[in-house]
Formats: C-alpha cells, sequence, structure tokens
C-alpha cells in the first residue's frame, strides 16, 4: 500500500503537472490534505510550484516534480551499460567500420534489444495475452521505466513515463526502436510505438491490438507480422 506521498509523487509523474484540486481528485482526498502533502513535498525538494492566474478568481498553483523527485523513480543505468559494454566487446569491428554513424547507433541498439529479450525471456505458450502484457511491463519496470498497462477497445497499452533509453538518445536514434524490437520479442506479438506529449508530460505508449485473427489464434499470421517487425522468426 502506497503512502499518499507517494501516490503524489506517482501523479506527478504520470501526469506531469496537477493542482491541489486535480491532487485531492485523483486521490480521493480533502483539498485541505492535498495541500498539506504537496508543501511537504516542496519542503523536502521534491516537488516545485508555480503560481498560475485564471481568467477569474484567486490564482492557483501548480505542482511538477524538481530533478530530486525524479531521483524517486531510478533509471537502471547500470544494467544498460552492461548490456551496451557487452555489445561493444563483441560486434565486428569491419562491420561497424562500413556503417554510417546513425545505423552504429542503431545496430548497437537493436542488439542491445536482443541481449535484454534474452536475459529476460519468459515463457509465452502457456500464458494468455493479457498475463504476458503484465509480465512485460514487469519487465519495464526492472530496467528502469515507470511503466503501466491498461486495457482499450482494440486490446492493450502499454505506458512508459521513465525510459531508460529515452533518457540517453534521440528518437530518431533508434532508441524506440529497441524498445519495440525488445517487447516484441518478449510478447511474440506485433507492438507498434507512439510518442505522447501533451505539453505536461511524455511518455512512450505501446499499443497491441488484439485483432480477429488474433482472438481465433491465428498463429501463423502473428508469426509473419513479428518476423516482418524484428527480422527474427517466432516458433509456432
Amino acid at each position: 500500500m502506497q503512502t499518499t506521498k507517494q501516490q503524489l509523487l506517482v501523479l506527478l509523474k504520470r501526469t506531469g503537472s496537477a493542482t491541489v484540486e486535480e491532487a485531492a481528485g485523483a486521490l480521493s482526498v480533502a483539498s485541505m490534505t492535498a495541500r498539506q502533502h504537496l508543501l511537504n513535498l516542496e519542503r523536502d525538494g521534491l516537488v516545485g510550484s508555480q503560481r498560475v492566474r485564471r481568467s477569474n478568481g484567486r490564482p492557483h498553483y501548480l505542482y511538477t516534480l524538481t530533478s530530486k523527485g525524479e531521483d524517486m523513480f531510478p533509471r537502471r543505468y547500470d544494467l544498460l551499460a552492461r548490456v551496451l559494454l557487452d555489445e561493444v566487446g563483441e560486434i565486428d569491428p569491419y562491420l561497424l567500420a562500413a556503417m554510417e554513424p546513425a545505423d552504429r547507433r542503431s545496430h548497437l541498439i537493436q542488439r542491445s534489444a536482443d541481449r535484454l529479450a534474452e536475459r529476460f525471456r519468459f515463457d509465452t505458450g502457456s500464458r494468455s495475452l493479457e498475463a504476458r502484457i503484465e509480465a512485460v511491463t514487469d519487465v519495464l519496470r526492472v530496467i528502469g521505466g515507470f511503466a503501466e498497462w491498461l486495457r482499450t477497445a482494440e486490446g492493450y497499452e502499454i505506458r512508459d513515463y521513465n525510459c531508460v533509453f529515452a533518457s540517453l538518445v534521440d528518437e530518431t536514434d533508434g532508441c524506440c526502436e529497441g524498445h519495440v524490437r525488445l517487447i516484441t520479442q518478449l510478447l511474440q506479438w506485433p507492438v507498434t510505438h507512439e510518442s505522447v506529449d501533451d505539453g505536461r508530460v511524455r511518455c512512450c505508449r505501446y499499443v497491441v491490438s488484439q485483432t480477429a485473427d488474433a482472438q481465433t489464434g491465428d498463429a501463423q499470421s502473428r508469426a509473419r507480422h513479428l518476423q516482418s517487425q524484428t527480422g527474427i522468426v517466432a516458433n509456432v
């Protein structure tokens, strides 16, 4: 069970910012209680506030995580560093020499994703798609993400608010491609990626569609889609 302090930190990580009223509503507590906890977090240096004027009425305050507050959601840089170093040590230097810099980075990230997938691989044959989604979300938490999953009308979503790859390299350098590769291999199911940035919070959104073919157990169709995305031949 999370304390109110922990719930507020999670809320701000998930939403980017919140007013006292928004925090009180999300946590189902009185506004006075939410305000006091936010003031305590601000005193501890975990939260900052910004005065925002309204079109009418008194101004209010918008609360956000400080860098110290962000540190409450640690990323596993040590794990990523070990994986990257292992890959650097094994890559053929002649192969790298023939690549452009952007291609080298992409190649390294994809190989690192393969290594992580091998390390955290689990049996998918006996698990439902939803159970696999839950397991993959747990893996993302272990490697440094603040990840959550939810059901949608079309299937499922996994949202990562603390991606360790995105904090190191730009999206165009293949970090999201690497994460899609990792998640697809672990799920043995097609995954697409979208970046969410609404001005208050940014996260990586991984969409898993439960199509009619998937619902009827068309394993051959899933395997062909998987191979087209990753170049990996799935066992069916």
